[in-house]
């Protein structure tokens, strides 16, 4: 059974009640990608089938897939991948200790629709990860509307005010280009929001950013035989890059240490990479690499555990960066290399301290591929990135709603900022194809900050949270103050429930926007935080205040 998706405007929502004595709930979720899905998810899994018969729910995707939203939209090309293995993703897995049927897991999934995919160290395309997120959205909207009124529609919500007459009890005003409707509560899970624009809005008159890369990266605007020049070096330019050859008919075969590339003809003549850093992004391991098991972590997790109680208190790397320093050194340790804690240190300042040049960035990269694939032993930023990657939800406890001291802030971000490097890197076959075309010519490094005349610039910058489409909801809401800015953080400051703090009752923020007052926003984990959750039992609690 598929939900029903309207493209029209929400004026026909139609407002039935069979307890006429008591008014329903109106609930609108703003942004149905895979944070929105949760959110009707904790609905239908915590509300009471009395509850959810008082409550009209309406969800504003203006992506013809929700669930996926705009970044796994299923329609993308199939060469851009996750950076997130199979094992790790399950949008039903809301609790690390309890495990769920395999059956409801991504690799479940695989196994009936695209079995070549269905092992753990697969690295799948972000397409097939949103056919699953869609089909689970369907999954939950029938669950839903056995109780409940729901409808979805297909379009962009273009601001969000409180209701002046309602002031008191939260009322709200949406307004999607065509109606302004009421509603009593209101949950923004935007996401990346300024790539929800990103059809309509270059970032300059000359420059496009990636994103739809059916656009922004087609022939009619890049040529066969032009020269590229990309801002940019992270897992988005990894993406342009992958598009521009590989999405253009080139072909990667099996070589003897790397894999030749066999041009179309195609492609750009020239890709100029900028970075200001020059720093890569390091490969992810392989199943070919002899995981640690569980257990090696479990005292370092209680060592970070036992700081809790300085929570709002704690000194960054006195604290926290000196346990993960221990770990890695302690786990280099098991595969026969001896070093210690302050060389793990050392090594990390070394690579955050100076810029690289292509050589630099090349060994790096090789380096890091070599031991991801098991061809060379493990080293010490193979190390870190493992003891970050196992220690991060640790890390998102002691760091988030504030728990650094002040003036701390600053050193988690840099050393944060440069994890992503270290430990959250594309997959290992992705490295190799980039080192590939490097190697041949076509993709170089540069540290010049002005394009050469007639290259056509594409924007591989992805904005930091902070910096919110000026024309969505979000901008608009903390111009007029209906939401709280972190000082230090610049992100909207919530409580552990999703609501907004210092601003008005009935809206909730979730996702990217609170990046760094709430840490570690991963879409596609429901494990690392609890907000969500603890959302829909405030829900149940008003309908009965």
């Amino acid at each position: 059974m598929s939900v029903a998706i309207s493209g029209g405007s929400v004026a026909d929502f139609p407002v039935t009640n069979d307890n006429p004595s008591k008014a329903p709930l109106r609930l609108a979720i703003v942004g149905c990608g895979p944070r929105g899905l949760q959110c009707l998810d904790a609905l239908s899994q915590q509300l009471s089938t009395d509850e959810l018969s008082r409550m009209e729910i309406t969800v504003f995707e203006p992506s013809p897939f929700p669930g996926a939203g705009c970044i796994y939209d299923p329609k993308q090309p199939r060469m851009l991948r996750m950076n997130f293995a199979t094992q790790h993703i399950d949008f039903w897995k809301v609790d690390s200790n309890q495990p769920t049927p395999r059956s409801g897991s991504l690799i479940g999934w695989l196994d009936r629709n695209y079995p070549e995919y269905a092992a753990s160290d697969q690295f799948v395309p972000r397409a097939v990860v949103g056919e699953y997120l869609h089909e689970c959205f369907e999954s939950v909207c029938k669950r839903l509307r056995r109780w409940t009124k729901l409808k979805v529609v297909r379009s962009r919500v273009e601001s969000i005010r409180c209701a002046a007459s309602q002031a008191s009890s939260g009322g709200w005003l949406l307004w999607d280009g065509k109606d302004e409707v009421a509603f009593d509560r209101v949950v923004l899970t935007t996401g990346h929001e300024g790539l929800r624009g990103s059809d309509r809005v270059t970032t300059s008159d000359d420059e496009a950013f990636v994103f739809p890369v059916e656009t922004s990266l087609s022939s009619e605007r890049i040529p066969a035989g032009s020269d590229v020049w990309i801002r940019g070096f992270g897992l988005t330019a990894i993406d342009a890059i992958m598009m521009l050859t590989e999405g253009r008919d080139g072909r990667f075969e099996n070589g003897d240490a790397l894999p030749d590339y066999i041009r179309s003809g195609n492609e750009p003549k020239q890709i100029t990479v900028h970075c200001r850093s020059g720093r890569p992004m390091l490969a992810k391991p392989t199943a070919k690499v002899e995981p640690i098991t569980d257990v090696f972590w479990e005292p370092y997790r209680e060592a970070l555990r036992a700081c809790e109680s300085n929570h709002g208190k704690l000194k960054f790397h006195k604290d926290i960066w000196c346990v993960i320093c221990e770990a890695a050194a302690e786990s280099l340790s098991q595969s026969g290399t001896v070093v210690t804690p302050r060389e793990i240190d050392e090594w990390y300042r070394g690579w955050s301290r100076y810029k690289m040049d292509e050589a630099a960035a090349r060994r790096a990269m090789l380096q890091s591929y070599g031991v991801a694939t098991g061809a060379r032993p493990i080293d010490i930023p193979f190390a870190l990135g493992d003891a970050w990657r196992r220690l991060y939800p640790q890390i998102v406890e002691l760091v988030s709603f504030g728990g650094l001291a002040a003036g701390q802030y600053k050193a988690f971000q840099q050393v944060a900022m440069e994890m992503e490097r270290i430990a959250f890197g594309p997959p290992a076959e992705s490295v190799a194809k980039l080192l590939r075309v490097m190697r041949d010519g076509l993709v170089q490094l540069c540290d010049q900050t002005v394009a050469p005349e007639g290259a056509v610039i594409v924007n591989a910058v992805i904005a930091s949270p902070s910096q919110a489409d000026e024309s969505g909801p979000l901008s608009q809401l903390i111009l007029r103050g209906d939401v709280e800015v972190d000082p230090l953080t610049e992100a909207i400051r919530v409580s552990d429930s999703g609501n907004v703090l210092g601003g008005r009752k009935g809206l909730a923020v979730f996702g990217r926007a609170t990046e760094g007052w709430v840490v570690g926003n991963d879409t596609l984990s429901r494990t690392l935080h609890s907000q969500i959750q603890n959302w829909a039992g405030t829900i149940a609690v008003d309908m009965h205040g």
